[in-house]
């Protein structure tokens, strides 16, 4: 039996996806068990798995990642009672943007943003991320201390907040 960690106890955790779209539960599988791993309480772990739900299937839809031999990257961070997740994919046409309204692209931002603090940053190969900030729903507040302070790669380009 695997010990819980405790949350204050920073964990970082990334994996590789392949780019189809039928994988996009794969990852959902693997951010659910490292979530438990850091012992992060049921209602974080959902709203986790949300987010990397939208973001995989964003990259698998809209970018290189979902192109024959695509691939796209799962990154999870847990510190101070907070979870950050983000999805790095191949790149492609376009920025992100977060969407209201009855369009078929954007909506899946949109819900990560009334969720968290939703980041999004090219990165040097061509590729984007785009990243969700999360706390615990008792702290109402989507404050990101604890997390790992950016750096030349984390740093984000812009935040994407819902148009309310």
């Amino acid at each position: 039996m695997t010990a819980v960690q405790h949350l204050d106890t920073p964990q970082h955790y990334e994996a590789a996806f392949p780019g189809d779209p039928r994988m996009v539960a794969q990852a959902r599988r693997w951010t659910r068990e490292a979530l438990a791993g850091a012992g992060v309480p049921d209602e974080l772990v959902c709203d986790a798995l949300t987010c990397v739900s939208e973001l995989a299937t964003n990259a698998t839809r809209h970018t290189a990642s979902g192109e024959p031999g695509g691939k796209y990257r799962v990154v999870v961070e847990v510190a101070g009672g907070r979870v950050h997740v983000e999805v790095v994919d191949q790149g492609g046409a376009g920025t992100p943007e977060v969407l209201l309204g009855g369009g078929e692209s954007g909506r899946g931002l949109w819900i990560c943003a009334r969720l968290g603090v939703v980041r999004y940053s090219p990165i040097p190969s061509g590729g984007h991320k785009v990243a969700v900030d999360l706390t615990h729903p008792a702290d109402g507040t989507h404050d990101t201390a604890g997390l790992p302070e950016p750096g030349p790669d984390r740093a984000p380009d812009s935040s994407l907040s819902p148009g309310l």
